[in-house]
């Protein structure tokens, strides 16, 4: 069965991370881009039909799978009409931000036997990927304290929605998501977590500063995104009973896509990022060596969702996860606005 897809909005995420890999997915076809923006849209994909009437394509007939793109606040209202008309959905991220609003949707996709999950693609990035393999194989031993961190130099305000005023908006939204998910993923749900989130900016009226303490038992994970790191960006370290494990920079498909590399192509996304490891068998014996990373594999998301939506395995990003996420994000805006550590007292129902 070949899955017709229809992509809502075309701005980066619709056209550097979704419409590349639709186009790359043997069993997937590109159906319709919906935009306000034809000649944009046709730059890139000449022969995709563009509409501009989002909920009219959702409803109609003439495709599988949605992939939704749009500003945070219309998320919610328009995953739920795809949904309730019988498709599959993709949401970017942040899905929603009231926890209420993701149980609903995963209620729903499961009520109706339909996929629904999360673009949360930086499970996906060569560094997290060779980061779970350290933690699941135990090389450097056991994993006691892990900073995750996602800085950028950007000291001036731009003028467009993400930096606004608004539902989800903000540096806390926007790359908190991504940091908070790769935790959840491979520690599973805290004991407890604590957060600041700061407006650091001079003309800034959105946050564009965070810092969040989850506790495991006896490990600790700091996760932090600041928008006043000019120099390099220390992505991970991570530090073991038995070593540490440093690496810098970002996973290079971002750029790649930007570029108008494609996902298939020989060399796409080569690794340029820097990890060094430390081996230390003892405090007296530590030996440095260069890591070396894998390409990572945003096509792997892919191919997971369209063998679930092929009935051949489960959905890159669980309705568990996708729920365990906004509240997690919930509860660290409570752990900010009262200043206190935070009980995590979730149970997810799927």
């Amino acid at each position: 069965m070949t899955i017709r897809v229809g992509i809502i909005g075309f701005g980066l995420s619709g056209r550097v991370f979704h419409a590349p890999f639709v186009m790359n997915q043997a069993d997937m076809t590109l159906s319709y881009i919906c935009s306000s923006k034809p000649d944009e849209v046709h730059k890139y994909w000449p022969d995709v039909s563009v509409v501009n009437d989002a909920d009219a394509l959702i409803a109609g007939d003439e495709i599988d799978l949605v992939v939704i793109t749009t500003p945070n606040a219309l998320h919610f209202p328009q995953a739920k009409l795809a949904l309730e008309t019988g498709k599959h959905v993709l949401l970017e991220k942040p899905s929603v931000t009231e926890i209420e609003q993701i149980e609903e949707l995963c209620r729903i996709a499961h009520d109706k036997g339909l996929i629904f999950t999360v673009y949360q693609n930086r499970r996906f990035d060569g560094d997290f990927l060779r980061l779970k393999e350290l933690v699941e194989t135990r090389e450097l031993g056991n994993l006691k304290q892990l900073e995750s961190r996602f800085d950028r130099f950007r000291p001036v305000v731009q003028q467009r929605w993400r930096e606004q005023p608004g539902v989800g908006t903000g540096i806390f939204w926007d790359l908190g998501p991504h940091v908070v998910d790769q935790a959840l993923a491979l520690l599973g749900t805290p004991d407890w977590l604590k957060a600041s989130i700061d407006t650091l900016r001079d003309e800034g009226s959105a946050p564009d500063s965070f810092e969040i303490e989850l506790g495991y038992g006896k490990t600790r994970v700091r996760l932090g995104a600041s928008l006043f790191e000019a120099g390099d960006m220390r992505r991970y370290n991570a530090r073991f009973d038995a070593g540490s494990w440093h690496c810098y920079g970002l996973d290079a498909q971002e750029d790649a896509l930007r570029a108008g590399e494609l996902p298939g192509q020989e060399g796409f996304a080569s690794p340029e990022q820097t990890a060094v490891r430390y081996d230390a068998p003892s405090q007296d014996d530590i030996s440095t060596t260069h890591d070396s990373l894998k390409s990572g594999r945003y096509i792997d998301f892919y191919q997971q969702l369209t063998d679930a939506i092929q009935g051949r395995g489960e959905a890159p990003v669980s309705s568990r996860h996708a729920c365990e996420l906004v509240y997690a994000m919930q509860l660290a805006e409570q752990s900010a606005l009262s200043g206190e550590r935070k009980a995590w007292g979730y149970h997810c129902a799927f």
